[in-house]
């Protein structure tokens, strides 16, 4: 899109007009939209940008938000006694953030302000560094506006080296939700942040744990090497001023809710855990059982077979002893037949006969072998 086009002359037709924060942000995206933004923003990435931001600037530093939104975070900074103020596109935001938070918030975009250069401390850019037409020219002109050592904060989207179009597809990635025609125009990985502010003179730059860690990267660049303070440091810093120890109470809370999340995020996975090893051993036993079953059902034919395999060997048992018992009875009526025989012709007809009984058997033993 042309400057033009992202320049919000008229808010209700403009891209980044009122239209934006209400219909955009809630039925095209999925967020809340601006009015429950301005709260929930204040209890968990704005208190997380803070305790980045005291880490290393102290209270008391100048500080400009670049694409404030509602400005609660600005307001957030005023309280944690910084000097704080925001910038945005519309005027309608604008309007918005000064009621709400009473908050000192200027129309963009921050090139066409009149700010002197080498002014602030810090300057913060959250979600803002994607939709920059130009980044290189925008950057550059916000480290203008930075004193020697000062630096910027910033969130943007991470894009890794290793993701590709159609895995991200494949397992719906969270990164998909990155991808926004007309609005992220430009994704970074670490290391093409880190090349694009050294081409640019910010040659020193921390990455920062992201609150949103799975999609975005937070880091402080600058031109100076960065210095940071110690938890002991910041908590002295705020108590020594008059909103300070409310300051420090909210990221206490904060602290608190982050270790709760934590404690109830271990707590699922051990739940979910669990969950698997009884499933497993359901599984397991369920196959178990299964053997079991094939076993019983294998144990039961082999008894049956045995059984058939019995009534079979009985069987033939009896056939066996019926037939011994034929052949006696043919024995003892052959017996009877030969005695008969010795008693009407005599032993010599009965060798006769036994004779002409062993030539009958010795000539079918002679066909058989000339047959073979």
């Amino acid at each position: 899109m042309s400057a033009e086009e992202l320049t919000v002359s008229d808010d209700e037709t403009d891209f980044y007009g009122k239209a934006y924060w209400l219909g955009h942000q809630s039925d095209d995206l999925g967020f809340p939209d601006i009015y429950k933004r301005s709260r929930v923003d204040l209890t968990e990435r704005n208190l997380h940008w803070l305790k980045t931001l005291l880490k290393y600037r102290p209270p008391g530093a100048k500080v400009m938000e670049l694409g404030c939104s509602h400005g609660s975070f600005v307001a957030l900074m005023q309280h944690a006694g910084y000097e704080a103020s925001g910038v945005e596109m519309s005027p309608w935001v604008v309007d918005f953030g000064q009621k709400t938070f009473n908050a000192p918030i200027f129309v963009g975009p921050v090139e066409n302000l009149d700010l002197p250069e080498g002014s602030f401390d810090v300057i913060a850019m959250m979600d803002v560094m994607e939709h920059l037409p130009d980044p290189v020219a925008t950057l550059s002109h916000c480290l203008k506006l930075l004193k020697a050592d000062g630096l910027l904060l910033i969130q943007t989207p991470q894009f890794r080296h290793e993701m590709k179009y159609t895995e991200l597809l494949e397992s719906n990635g969270a990164f998909l939700e990155q991808l926004k025609a007309d609005e992220h125009l430009y994704l970074f990985t670490q290391d093409s942040a880190a090349h694009l502010f050294k081409q640019i003179g910010a040659g020193h730059i921390a990455f920062e744990p992201a609150i949103f860690d799975r999609y975005d990267m937070f880091f402080a660049v600058s031109r100076m090497p960065l210095q940071t303070r110690t938890k002991e440091e910041v908590e002295a810093a705020l108590t020594s001023m008059p909103n300070g120890r409310v300051t420090m109470a909210l990221l206490d809370l904060r602290e608190r809710e982050l270790a709760s999340e934590a404690d109830r995020h271990a707590r699922g996975e051990q739940i979910e855990t669990l969950t698997r090893m009884v499933k497993e051993s359901e599984a397991d036993r369920t196959a178990r059982g299964e053997q079991i079953e094939t076993l019983t059902r294998m144990v039961r034919e082999a008894q049956s077979e045995r059984a058939g395999i019995g009534a079979q060997v009985q069987n033939l048992r009896q056939s066996l002893a019926n037939t011994e018992a034929e052949r006696n009875e043919k024995r003892e009526e052959v017996t009877s037949l030969l005695t008969d025989l010795r008693t009407l012709y005599g032993h010599k007809a009965f060798r006769l006969l036994a004779k002409i009984a062993r030539w009958r058997e010795a000539k079918k033993l002679e066909n058989r072998i000339k047959q073979q």
